[in-house]
């Protein structure tokens, strides 16, 4: 076992503020040379013609003040913002992707909208190699950041394969049959009211007001389906349960395998899944809409494919629409949305390709589970000093 040393994030790092790299327009284009990076999820948010103030002392690490989230930067930039760190290391016996792996395990809370850097993150401390301590230089760091890198390389590799294997459905989708909002192709189009089973409920909000409140839940019982469920695809989870009295009384939100439901309000409007065949017997809450398609009419899987057309998203569901906060349209708008309603047979065909793609990604997400497990395994290792 490695022996170890723990120290400071602040004793290793120094910082910089990246007020003078900030770049001066964002009249962004790809023919320019320099990126323009932010320490949040986006990342790269364009390309600047500005010659001066690219910071050039890379490797650095861009960290985010308020939300900690962080990259590694190898090649020079420029920055959108001055809400942000950009760390650098301390001396030669610092490896500065080393210090990055070690950042990731890094926990705090960032609940308040503070500044993290100074205050909290920098005085977390990370375990560094002695030997590389004692002899100034950063040589096994750079082994296990080597170890590291390449265990990633296999997670991030599988992880786009399965965003090709998205893109790939995409674009047969497409292919077959065209944009769903400027329909090219004329197919014929539908109202919801004329894709679902002409049943009572086969269109139904969940139950609004005082209908579900927390105090009618049980420990066991009929299950109540949440945003969660549409949100994830995941039917394993299970949260509030009512009664078989209550059950009776709201039976008309009664959701059953082959549903569809889709979330009506917040940042993930209009997410859907569909429910699948060992579902548990439940209503919906307030915050789903679900609907019974007549399959001879509309495949669910297509008519997934089809309301998740960003272009779909986008005229319906988007800005727009003018609400500030992002809720799902009144009913009688929704029904009147109109959906392409290919002949079923295209849709079946459609189908049969799609479950191929899907075959090949359970496949590509097995590999992704154990090449993140691998990752995770290493990285707790090289915490621990047991990774050389």
């Amino acid at each position: 076992m490695m022996n170890l040393e723990y120290k400071k994030l602040n004793e290793v790092l120094d910082y910089e503020q990246p007020t003078k790299y900030i770049v001066e327009t964002t009249d962004y284009d790809d023919s320019f040379e320099t990126p323009v990076l932010t320490a949040g999820k986006s990342f790269l948010l364009g390309y600047t013609n500005d010659q001066e103030g690219i910071f050039k002392n890379v490797p650095a690490i861009i960290f985010d003040d308020f939300t900690t989230s962080f990259h590694y930067v190898n090649f020079p930039f420029k920055v959108k913002s001055s809400a942000m760190k950009i760390l650098i290391p301390k001396g030669d016996f610092v490896d500065l992707k080393y210090v990055y792996q070690q950042m990731k395990q890094v926990r705090i809370d960032t609940q308040l909208h503070k500044r993290y850097w100074i205050s909290r993150f920098s005085n977390k401390e990370i375990p560094f190699p002695k030997i590389d301590i004692q002899n100034n230089k950063s040589e096994t760091q750079k082994h296990i950041a080597s170890i590291l890198d390449d265990a990633a390389a296999l997670r991030n590799k599988t992880k786009q394969l399965l965003t090709e294997y998205d893109l790939l459905a995409q674009s047969i989708f497409l292919d077959m049959f065209g944009d769903v909002v400027n329909n090219p192709k004329n197919w014929k189009t539908r109202t919801i009211e004329q894709l679902v089973v002409n049943e009572k409920g086969s269109i139904k909000r969940g139950p609004f007001g005082g209908a579900l409140k927390k105090e009618i839940f049980v420990e066991q019982g009929y299950l109540v389906y949440e945003q969660y469920h549409a949100l994830n695809n995941n039917f394993n989870f299970e949260r509030y349960y009512i009664d078989d009295k209550n059950f009776k009384r709201l039976k008309g939100f009664e959701v059953k395998p082959g549903d569809i439901i889709i979330s009506c309000s917040g940042v993930y409007l209009g997410k859907l899944a569909i429910i699948p065949k060992d579902a548990k017997k439940g209503i919906i809450n307030q915050a789903l809409l679900k609907i019974t398609l007549d399959e001879q009419k509309m495949r669910k899987d297509f008519f997934v494919f089809h309301f998740t057309q960003q272009n779909f998203r986008d005229k319906y569901f988007g800005a727009n629409r003018g609400a500030g906060i992002p809720n799902f349209p009144p009913m009688a708008s929704f029904k009147k949305f109109p959906f392409i309603a290919p002949p079923i047979n295209l849709q079946n065909q459609f189908a049969e390709k799609i479950v191929l793609i899907e075959q090949q990604k359970a496949l590509a997400k097995q590999e992704l589970k154990e090449s993140e497990d691998l990752f995770n395994c290493l990285l707790q290792k090289a915490f621990k000093g047991e990774l050389v």
